[in-house]
Parts: structure tokens; C-alpha cells; sequence
């Protein structure tokens, strides 16, 4: 293959942003969105343990469970936010491992989502929107034809 065949950032010297079609940097800043908001979740969810400390104290067997459960799922939040933001940054760059994780990821993500509505059905409908979204820009034709498109060997 000719060096004039082979397109990409890592081949052109472009950015990842000027090498990208359209749809993949829409679904990027929709991940980027999406994660980011999960980040500022897992810091309200840690938060509530604060308050569940506050307000009831460490009295009792059970508050300091709560406390503890709360803490390590605000925690997990935030990395798999985090992680989210990860491959979001490679998804950018083309990688089809990227695009796969954020794809089990997000369809894992709208499971979860069917309990967030029952709480607040504004947040869970749009919470879902943009993980629809995202995951279906990955896929539009020019996605596909930018993930598909050779690697250097390196």
C-alpha cells in the first residue's frame, strides 16, 4: 500500500480533530458531555454520604455501610467516567477497540438508565438521548470508513 492510500492522523500529520469526520467528533463531545456529567454524579453521590454523616452520624450498625456503599459507588462512577473519557480520546483517533468499549459501555449505560428515570424521568430521557446519539454517530458511514481505514504498523 502506498503511502498515498494511507490516510489518518498518524499518516497525514493532521490532528486528530482535522483528521476526523464529522459524526466522530460529534460523538466525541457527546461521550466527552456524558462523562463529565457522570464525573460531576459520582462527586453528588460521594457528596450524600457527607450528608448521610451529617445528618444521622455514625451512629448505629448501618450507617457506617451506607456510608461506605455510597463512597465506593460514587467512586466507581468517577472511574468509569473517567475511563469513558479514555477511550473516547481514541475512538477520536480512529481505534476500533475504543469504539467497541464505548459501545458496550453506553448500551450497559441505557440499562442503567431505566433506574435514573424512575427517580428523574427529564434527566433519564436526556441522559438516554445523548447515549443514543453518541452511539449512533459511531456508526454512520463516514465513522465506519474512518475506522476502517489502515494504521501504521508501529
Amino acid at each position: 500500500m502506498s503511502s498515498s492510500e494511507l490516510s489518518g492522523p498518524e499518516f497525514s500529520g493532521e490532528t486528530a480533530l482535522e483528521a476526523a469526520p464529522w459524526e466522530v467528533k460529534l460523538s466525541f463531545g457527546l461521550w466527552l458531555a456524558e462523562a463529565i456529567l457522570s464525573i460531576v454524579a459520582g462527586i453528588l453521590v460521594i457528596g450524600g454520604a457527607v450528608l448521610v454523616t451529617a445528618v444521622v452520624g455514625l451512629e448505629g450498625s448501618a450507617a457506617p455501610i451506607t456510608i461506605a456503599m455510597l463512597v465506593i459507588v460514587g467512586v466507581l462512577i468517577i472511574l468509569v467516567a473517567v475511563f469513558r473519557i479514555i477511550a473516547a480520546v481514541f475512538m477520536l483517533r480512529g481505534r476500533v477497540w475504543a469504539r467497541n468499549t464505548l459501545t458496550i459501555l453506553g448500551v450497559l449505560g441505557l440499562i442503567g438508565i431505566a433506574a435514573e428515570y424512575q427517580t428523574s424521568p427529564a434527566v433519564g430521557i436526556a441522559h438516554a438521548l445523548v447515549t443514543i446519539v453518541a452511539l449512533i454517530t459511531m456508526f454512520l458511514p463516514n465513522s465506519n470508513a474512518y475506522f476502517r481505514r489502515p494504521f501504521p504498523a508501529k
